[in-house]
């Protein structure tokens, strides 16, 4: 049994790889995707998903397209916190507090499945695997603001954008977008900077170094990377946060014939 026409497959791709055991999607959890699904629209690009400071009902599962966590200051300087990818969680944590922390912009059309708080229970209850795939999705998420408050508070300006090459790199591969060393990121030198608590001017200087060092090459925003054992010591990169410990290696956590309600023999692989 294979995906429906226009359903999220590198939605799909993401959950199944966070899932507590190594056992495919069964019939029943995608049911429980393909009922995200039916409710999914399209976001604009330049559009807000999660506004800040407003009130929010549930969460988002990013199904295709690009989208940028950020906060605005009093003074209107702007500080990005991460680069969303299809099948990330929207809204978390921001929408759990009574006014949401931070914005959500679409940065390029992006397509949302909305979760209210109360579907996204019953999520928890009816498909354990399921919701144990989300959790683990945020701790990854979680991982990265991490790693990218050491950048931007410990490393140089090359380390850093050498390190977020590398990040997004390693990212968009795991979603089957780019190759690992060749991909396109829709981000300006600008929207790069705020992440990365540059200027656009001392980004763009930082790319030219990288280049003319003979690490990366870019034409306009497609990356490929020429050396990537002399990038990753530059940026002393560590893909072990992008790979968290996931729950099937852990025995406290059964697999898909052991959760109430799941036959192991409505296996199916999406795709």
């Amino acid at each position: 049994m294979g995906a429906k026409e226009g359903f999220p497959l590198r939605l799909v791709a993401k959950l199944a790889g966070r899932l507590p055991d190594r056992s495919p999607l069964t019939n029943e959890e995608l049911d429980a995707l393909r009922a995200l699904q039916a409710a999914a629209h399209v976001v604009r690009r330049g559009h807000n998903i999660v506004a800040q400071g407003r009130n929010c009902s549930g969460v988002w599962l990013l199904a295709d397209g690009f989208a940028l966590r950020y906060k605005v200051l009093n003074d209107g300087r702007r500080q990005v916190f991460h680069v969303a990818l299809p099948g990330d969680m929207l809204g978390y944590p921001a929408s759990f507090f009574e006014r949401a922390l931070y914005s959500v912009v679409a940065l390029t059309e992006v397509s949302v499945c909305p979760v209210p708080f109360t579907e996204l229970a019953a999520l928890f209850h009816a498909h354990p695997r399921l919701a144990m795939a989300l959790f683990w999705s945020s701790a990854g998420e979680t991982a990265m603001f991490g790693e990218h408050l050491a950048a931007v508070g410990r490393r140089g300006a090359c380390e850093r954008v050498a390190h977020f090459i590398l990040e997004m790199a390693f990212r968009l591969r795991a979603v089957g977008i780019g190759e690992g060393t060749s991909f396109r990121m829709p981000l300006t030198q600008e929207q790069i900077a705020d992440l990365l608590g540059l200027s656009a001017p001392h980004v763009n200087r930082m790319l030219r170094r990288l280049r003319e060092d003979g690490l990366i090459d870019v034409e306009e925003s497609q990356f490929r990377l020429l050396d990537r054992g002399a990038l990753a010591a530059l940026a002393d990169f560590d893909e072990a946060y992008l790979a968290p410990r996931t729950a099937r290696q852990d025995d406290a956590f059964p697999a898909a014939g052991f959760l109430p309600g799941v036959e192991t023999e409505a296996g199916v692989r999406p795709g």
